[in-house]
């Protein structure tokens, strides 16, 4: 028996706006997987080598009963360590999942129709339709459109909120309690033998009454069915005869597509079962006995899709279009009269519309523009009225932008075939379009076939209708190959969706309008699963290492000192993972010039990166591959698991040096080479002669080595006599040449001091200098009651302190921006007497310079012997070393040697205490100096000078004061303090 002579009319009034059919998610084919293991970029040329951390290692830092993570990156982590699948929670949306397996690859599940919700508090569940109980109404378990239906009485057939608004469908009368049948809610006897049914969707509902008998359809109130509509949404009609609601503001919300009717058809002139309960025994009654033996054959019977219902029409049934209409607060639905009134109908009728959320995931386009209910995607010659079809589908591919795709499907589930036999499909990539989900699109919107850019084709076949001998399963569609792969890897680079389209016709137009071709697929089990991954960054250069490599010019253009030098390259990928990193060198940067060290030559370099950090590649050039004084040009290259490359990196260059500079020459006037030269202390430059030299490194006698980029340096003996200056030099690269001695000698400086002996005696009021070595003398003046008296070594001046006991000069004695030292010995005749007593000092305009003194403030209190020095003219800054005295110095009826230093070399300051002459022992502190500043005016003995005027004068003996143009060395003041 042909399929033609099995068919039977069938009546339908249906406007769908989502599939209503079997809501069962198609799993993922066991060939995907295989494809993902299979996948390799055969253009990658360098080779996979294993991990150094093993899976079971690595998962010991994670927690791997976790299989749902926020980030990618984690979850390529998480997936990698513990050699399991996990999911991408920040990509996942009602129809996209993302997921990253053990090898690091992330997998996309792309669907056209809602298969999750995101509920209130931020949990995820799979859609599911089933009504429960929910105040005073009932309401889907988990769809994305917030819905209650009636649960009896005068209020609402449906609520519906959306986006903060609601709109609301009533039934004209009061309701009776429903029957619940899963995602069902039946209310019996709305009118006579007429029952309403509402179903919940995935993204919204359909209302459908069923019409049980001719008698019922007779009912005048059937020519006009009338819902009331509330709620703040406004409902329009569209000009393809659907519905638009939207907003207060305007803004589209909801649709509903044009509404259809149909019969419960199964044969030409079969008798019709009354209900659609009782209609499986009818159908045992109709259809041929099963032959012996043939267990497929029973079949038929059972299948849904021979059976019309309020889901949807069976494959056999007749429908006709229902007219819409909003009229005030109503809507009107006008059933056709002829198919309510002919006698062959068969019952019960549907008449629907159904409401939807506004998507644009997939619609379908018929040649002569009628409208179809939403339960499938058609494709091909309607064997009911003569339309071509086509159907088109929208994925979401955000998550893979920017990405390389690595395998590519369309998963489909055809529903249904008009042939017994495989006949063909075709699958197209189109541009974008838009329309609500389940809408339709004009026929020339978008073209396919040679209009389009052709993917994939399929054939299958799943006749259900009977004529085959057996009712056919559904069967698994999937499209895919190098077309398609190629154009998605190119799309998901500038769109977030991937746009096809289904149609029966070939890349020549062709086989259209071949009947056998007429198909229907599922809507909720039609897919795009894609398999991707980020290729890594290109590799960027990275400067040498000064440590054996380079040393001043270590990025490119570099000059490195090594003939083995170790490449370095900053690498990243995206997603984080095991990356291999090749290098080059040639000698230009050009991929035709001669390879100097082949990638393959070259160690490879193996980094793990977390996340999106960067990680560094090195590779060090093997012994005898290049020549000194050459410049050569590298890049290099990475790949990570899947064997993504990332293509050639930028080229870098470097040069070798490996000659270093010499120092042929020193040069000082000041000093020069094996001669005498300048007295001690006074500063010298010395020049140094070198060639390709970009720093120098000296010392002298050993001491602490300067570096300088200048060719000279300048330097200032302490000591005299024979000294020696070693110099090197360094190039850029960090060659570093041999040391140059340089030897030369430091003339001593000729002994500068002025002495008062204080040896004269009473009446003469003047104390001869009787020093050497400076230009002139400089006799002191005695003031006030000062006299002289017997002394320590003679005679001393004797000083009875304020108002004017002093010895003064006429002018300086000393250059106190230079070093010199300070002594004399000192009997004390009242130490208590005032807070300082000055024995030594030199005079600015209104301050000391310097003051060797007694402080009785000194050591908390205790006084000490002190020698203070003054930061500025007026006194400021001052500085003192102090002795405390404890092992020389005091009682002050004891004769005590102190003495004052200040060296300008080291600026340093130093006090001395010594107890006598029989015995080099004493005390001796020392300080940092203030600043350097000269003091001009007179040499003071006994007395300080501040704010213009005598201060801290001395009460008790001075003798043999002394004051020296130099550093004496320890050992000298103890010689004279011996004395």
């Amino acid at each position: 028996m042909s399929r033609f002579d099995l068919r039977s009319r069938y009546l339908k009034i249906n406007g769908g706006f989502e599939n209503m059919g079997r809501s069962i998610r198609f799993g993922l084919p066991g060939r995907a997987g295989a494809h993902l293991l299979a996948a390799g970029l055969t253009a990658i040329v360098v080779a996979v080598v294993p991990a150094a951390t093993s899976p079971a290692s690595a998962a010991a830092a994670e927690d791997c009963s976790v299989s749902e993570v926020a980030e990618a990156q984690a979850a390529k982590q998480l997936a990698v360590a513990c050699g399991s699948t996990v999911e991408v929670l920040n990509e996942r949306s009602e129809t996209t999942q993302v997921f990253v397996d053990a090898s690091g690859v992330g997998r996309l599940e792309s669907s056209v129709v809602p298969q999750r919700v995101h509920r209130r508090d931020g949990s995820w569940a799979d859609i599911d339709t089933n009504l429960h109980s929910q105040g005073g109404g009932f309401a889907p378990v988990a769809s994305t459109a917030d819905l209650t239906f009636s649960g009896g009485g005068n209020g609402p057939l449906v609520t519906w909120h959306e986006g903060g608004s609601t709109f609301e469908l009533r039934w004209p009368s009061v309701l009776p309690a429903p029957r619940i049948e899963g995602d069902t809610a039946i209310y019996d006897n709305v009118m006579p033998d007429v029952n309403l049914h509402v179903t919940a969707g995935r993204d919204g509902f359909r209302h459908v009454l069923e019409v049980l008998t001719p008698e019922a359809a007779a009912n005048p109130a059937l020519r006009q069915i009338r819902y009331g509509l509330g709620g703040d949404m406004g409902v329009t009609r569209t000009a393809e005869g659907g519905l638009e609601l939207t907003s207060a503001d305007g803004e589209p919300l909801l649709q509903a597509s044009p509404a259809v009717m149909w019969d419960s058809s199964i044969s030409t002139g079969a008798v019709q079962p009354a209900t659609t309960s009782s209609l499986g025994s009818t159908l045992d009654s109709v259809l041929v006995s099963p032959a012996a033996g043939d267990p497929d054959a029973r079949t038929l019977a059972a299948d849904a899709d021979l059976i019309s219902s309020a889901r949807g029409p069976s494959e056999l049934a007749s429908t006709a279009d229902v007219d819409v209409a909003v009229s005030a607060d109503d809507l009107v639905l006008a059933p056709d009269s002829g198919m309510l009134s002919s006698l062959a109908s068969a019952f019960p009728l549907f008449i629907d519309p159904a409401f939807s959320k506004l998507r644009s995931k997939w619609a379908y386009a018929t040649s002569n523009g009628e409208n179809n209910d939403t339960a499938g995607a058609r494709v091909g010659l309607s064997p009911d009225s003569g339309a071509l079809y086509r159907s088109y589908f929208s994925f979401d591919t955000a998550a893979m932008t920017g990405t390389t795709v690595l395998t590519a499907e369309v998963q489909m589930k055809l529903d249904h075939s008009y042939s017994c036999d495989p006949t063909w499909v075709h699958l197209y990539r189109t541009s974008s379009w838009s329309t609500a989900s389940g809408g339709r699109l004009s026929w020339t919107a978008r073209p396919l076939g040679s209009g389009a850019v052709w993917l994939d084709s399929w054939e299958g076949n799943a006749n259900e209708a009977g004529g085959c001998g057996s009712i056919q399963p559904d069967a698994d569609a999937v499209f895919e190959g190098s077309a398609l792969l190629t154009d998605l890897k190119a799309q998901v680079q500038s769109s977030s969706s991937y746009w096809v389209g289904l149609c029966t016709c070939n890349q020549d137009n062709e086989g259209e309008t071949i009947q056998s071709r007429w198909k229907k697929f599922y809507t909720d089990k039609t897919y795009l699963i894609a398999t991707f991954d980020v290729k890594p960054t290109p590799p960027v250069g990275l400067a040498f290492t000064t440590t054996l490599d380079c040393y001043k010019q270590c990025s490119s253009p570099a000059l490195v000192r090594s003939l083995t030098p170790t490449l370095r390259a900053q690498v990243q990928d995206r997603f984080g993972g095991k990356l291999e990193t090749a290098f080059e060198v040639r000698t230009a940067a050009d991929l035709a010039a001669p390879i100097v060290v082949s990638s393959t030559t070259m160690p490879r370099a193996f980094v793990t990166t977390s996340g999106n950090a960067t990680g560094t590649a090195t590779s060090q050039v093997p012994a005898g591959k290049l020549v000194a004084g050459t410049t050569y040009y590298w890049h290099a290259t990475s790949v990570d698991e899947a064997r993504l490359w990332s293509g050639w990196g930028p080229w870098y260059s470097f040069t070798i040096d490996t000659s270093p500079p010499a120092v042929s020459a020193v040069a000082s006037t000041e000093y020069p080479q094996k001669a005498w030269g300048a007295m001690v202390g006074s500063a010298g430059s010395f020049a140094f002669t070198a060639s390709g030299a970009d720093e120098y490194s000296w010392d002298v006698d050993g001491g602490s080595a300067t570096t300088t980029t200048s060719p000279s340096a300048s330097f200032t003996p302490t000591t005299d006599m024979v000294h020696t200056l070693h110099v090197k030099a360094k190039d850029k690269a960090g060659n570093t040449g041999s040391t140059f001695d340089y030897q030369f000698w430091v003339s001593p400086q000729p002994e500068a001091y002025s002495l008062w002996t204080f040896d004269e005696t009473d009446p003469a009021k003047t104390a001869a200098d009787t020093g050497a070595g400076f230009s002139s003398q400089k006799p002191g003046t005695l003031g006030g009651t000062a006299h002289f008296v017997p002394g320590k070594l003679n005679n001393a001046v004797h000083l009875s302190g304020p108002p004017a006991d002093r010895v003064t000069t006429s002018g300086p004695v000393l250059d106190t921006t230079k070093s010199f030292t300070v002594m004399a010995w000192v009997h004390a005749a009242d130490l208590a007497a005032q807070t300082q007593q000055t024995i030594l000092a030199q005079d600015g305009d209104t301050a000391s310079r310097f003051e060797l003194q007694y402080r009785k403030d000194a050591n908390g209190g205790a006084g000490g012997w002190c020698f203070t020095m003054s930061g500025d003219s007026g006194g400021g800054a001052q500085v003192s070393a102090c002795a405390d005295g404890q092992s020389a110095g005091l009682p002050s009826n004891d004769w005590v040697h102190v003495a004052g230093l200040y060296d300008q070399v080291t600026g340093k300051m130093r006090a001395y205490v010594m107890g006598g002459d029989l015995r080099c022992a004493g005390e001796v502190a020392e300080a940092d100096a203030p600043t350097s500043w000269s003091a001009t005016g007179s040499f003071a003995i006994g007395r300080g000078w501040s704010n213009g005027a005598g201060v801290s004068y001395w009460r008790g003996d001075i003798d043999d004061a002394r004051a020296y143009q130099r550093v004496l060395s320890d050992a000298e003041i103890c010689q004279q303090a011996s004395s």
